[in-house]
């Protein structure tokens, strides 16, 4: 191309630039003209908001078009609540882009009080709302806030206030934390107990385990699925707004690793989680993998992440020798229910059997310089399901051969039991794997600051061991049960006989209750309930 006919094309590109801009500015300003948002007014709404997904909520007489816009341009979940008159041509026009009922909710106001839970909504927009802290309908929209979402009020100019409310509590592991006790400490998770939520997925594959932090829920679905309905969830991490339900993003787990374990440990900003390789450090709000830790060879016994716990800083692990993953299953049952038959090969053989879980190397780690702090190995396999940890002490047993206590900050012993009456205590594994009992790969010891507790699908005892000198403080005969340790009690929450409250040091019956627990189901407490 010669140099004429490079400032022609270059003179013709910028014309129909120029009139594209004036189309364009044209546009935005019938569209403003006509109560309707233009995109930079959408854009710096969706800025504002925050979040890519999640609930938004719309409310007020002028902010139909507004709502209807926000749906087609992002993937927020949104909901209107207007006095309009104009409701039914929104509904109609959502109805014909395919949102009404999926991505856009309306309503129409018949009372200024948002129509949801508290504490659930991303973001609320309302067309304006008064300065003043007690305006009845700022305390309202407040309410329908969660934690750091924002209140956007779109005139006389835009305006951003953040609910600065608390997260509320965390459940960082499996078991709420390292010592295993399965109870919350969210205070305003209390009696009478609604509904925040429901939504998908409604269904998941087996095994699963759930921790949350920084107001994020994390989902680790297994390998095993009855129906065909649980088939896209297979071998999946997912993280879900705990405040709503929105689904934020997704992983790929390790086809067929047995992930009932603790192995995952969620934080405000990263979610950790070990495998048949490393120790993932995940990004809680995107899901992007920021790093691994992977188990130095010359100090383990193999790279599979058997157990793991965070405290202070520092990442307590057990880890060991590579483990046989199993089949993944997909299921094609169309019977109501679920079986405890066909779960494959090695998940199906019980407690004492399944060769998932077990190590030789203990690896305190730092957190920030990710270096080995302490480590210690082991002769005889150590069994995770036993694992517990208190503010200063490690609790590890191996089968029928020892019971031990180990500093938290060096690693060093500070009893060991081989007394033939703490491990006969404990007992011989039962095999568990059905719906009177539970699964196998159950944790069953638990801890205080003062005992360690025995309990679970595979044990016959309920047993107490002093966490201070390791002897037995006590024992119940039925060990089917479910532990919660509340308010200085311990709580024996049973499939047949009574529930109990106990005391922690003596196991004298302090109390007995006209309740059962349903076959497998698991207990857990609240700071008002069990």
């Amino acid at each position: 191309m010669n140099r004429k006919s490079r400032i022609r094309s270059w003179l013709f590109g910028r014309t129909v630039l120029n009139v594209a801009v004036v189309v364009l500015t044209a546009c935005a300003q019938m569209r403003a003209a006509n109560g309707a948002p233009d995109d930079a007014a959408i854009d710096q709404v969706l800025q504002a908001i925050c979040v890519e997904r999640g609930v938004v909520v719309v409310v007020g007489a002028s902010v139909d078009d507004l709502a209807l816009q926000l749906a087609r341009q992002s993937k927020l979940t949104v909901y209107l609540q207007s006095s309009s008159d104009q409701l039914l041509t929104t509904r109609r026009a959502a109805d014909k882009a395919g949102l009404l009922g999926v991505r856009l909710y309306i309503q129409k106001e018949t009372s200024p009080r948002i129509q949801l839970a508290d504490n659930l909504a991303d973001a609320v927009i309302v067309d304006t709302v008064k300065s003043s802290a007690n305006d009845a309908r700022k305390k309202d929209c407040m309410r329908a806030l969660r934690p750091n979402g924002k209140l956007i009020a779109l005139t006389p100019k835009l305006s951003i206030t953040t609910n600065t409310e608390p997260a509320g509590g965390e459940w960082s592991h499996p078991y709420h934390g390292p010592n295993n006790n399965p109870l919350s400490q969210d205070g305003s998770i209390r009696a009478p107990y609604l509904t925040q939520f429901l939504a998908e997925p409604w269904y998941g594959p087996m095994p699963q385990v759930t921790v949350s932090s920084g107001g994020r829920l994390f989902k680790a679905f297994g390998h095993i699925s009855f129906k065909e309905r649980e088939w896209p969830l297979l071998n999946k991490l997912i993280c879900m707004s705990a405040h709503n339900g929105t689904v934020l993003w997704r992983r790929d787990l390790t086809d067929g690793f047995m992930l009932h374990r603790s192995t995952i440990i969620a934080t405000p900003t990263t979610l950790y989680l070990g495998d048949d390789k490393s120790c993932k450090l995940i990004d809680a709000a995107t899901g992007r993998l920021r790093g691994e830790i992977v188990a130095p060879k010359e100090l383990s016994d193999g790279p599979t992440w058997k157990w793991m716990a965070i405290r202070d800083g520092t990442l307590y692990a057990l880890v060991g020798e590579k483990e046989p993953v199993d089949q993944t299953l997909r299921g094609t049952r169309l019977q109501s229910g679920w079986p405890w038959s066909g779960m494959g090969k090695l998940y199906a053989q019980g407690a004492g059997k399944t060769p998932w879980g077990f190590g030789k190397t203990l690896l305190a780690i730092d957190l920030k310089t990710q270096k080995i702090k302490w480590h210690r190995q082991f002769k005889d396999k150590l069994d995770s399901r036993a694992m517990a940890m208190n503010s200063d002490r490690l609790f590890v047993y191996s089968h029928k051969k020892f019971l031990a206590a180990l500093a938290t900050k060096d690693g060093e012993e500070r009893w060991k039991s081989v007394e033939s009456e703490v491990l006969d205590a404990i007992g011989e594994h039962g095999r568990a794997q059905n719906p009177r009992e539970g699964y196998a790969s159950s944790s069953y010891a638990k801890c205080s600051e003062q005992a360690l507790y025995f309990a679970g699908p595979m044990r016959k005892k309920l047993a107490a061991v002093s966490a201070t000198t390791g002897k037995l403080l006590w024992t119940h005969d039925d060990g089917n049960v479910q532990l919660v340790l509340h308010n200085k009690s311990l709580f024996a929450m049973a499939r047949t006989s009574m529930a109990k409250k106990l005391d922690p040091l003596t196991g004298k019956v302090l109390a007995e209750f006209e309740c059962h627990r349903g076959n497998c189901t698991r207990a857990t407490g609240t700071v008002d309930s069990i």
